[in-house]
């Protein structure tokens, strides 16, 4: 049975932040050696820009799909601070949900003549009820003064 133990080795193998010389690597030494020619991060920056159309189908998608917001923000590269703003420019672009002022305004007009016309829909009713009591009552008692005037 051995005993593994972990000794530092000494040589090139050791320190990895020193180039290893020529001799021990398999490729030849070289300005350029250990330069990346196509590195996965541009060297610049760039602004992403997404269109209109397709914020609003990434977020039609997202409303649709209520649990999945997560994989589909992996899935499209996005974060959630897009998602926040998106809606939030949505929101600002799309008035047709908000009322104005003039809007707000007949609005409430029309709720009060609603309530008005309501009440006065209830009173026509009371109206109309008491009346047809009144013509009952009037015909019971021509009958009962018919009858009476019969029996005597």
């Amino acid at each position: 049975m051995s005993i593994l133990t972990l000794e530092p080795t000494c040589g090139v193998d050791a320190d990895r932040s020193v180039a290893a010389e020529a001799a021990t690597r398999r490729e030849a030494a070289a300005p350029q050696v250990g330069i990346a020619l196509d590195p996965e991060v541009a060297a610049v920056a760039k602004r992403r820009k997404f269109s209109d159309d397709y914020k609003l189908r990434i977020l039609t998608e997202i409303e649709d799909n209520l649990g999945s917001t997560g994989a589909i923000v992996r899935r499209e590269g996005l974060y959630s601070s897009h998602i926040t703003d998106w809606r939030r420019w949505r929101d600002r672009v799309t008035t047709e949900h908000k009322p104005t002022s003039k809007n707000k305004q007949m609005h409430n007009e029309m709720a009060k003549l609603q309530r008005e016309n309501s009440r006065l829909a209830m009173k026509l009713k009371k109206a109309e009820a008491l009346i047809e009591l009144q013509k009952k009552t009037s015909e019971l008692l021509d009958m009962m003064s018919r009858s009476a005037s019969d029996e005597s």
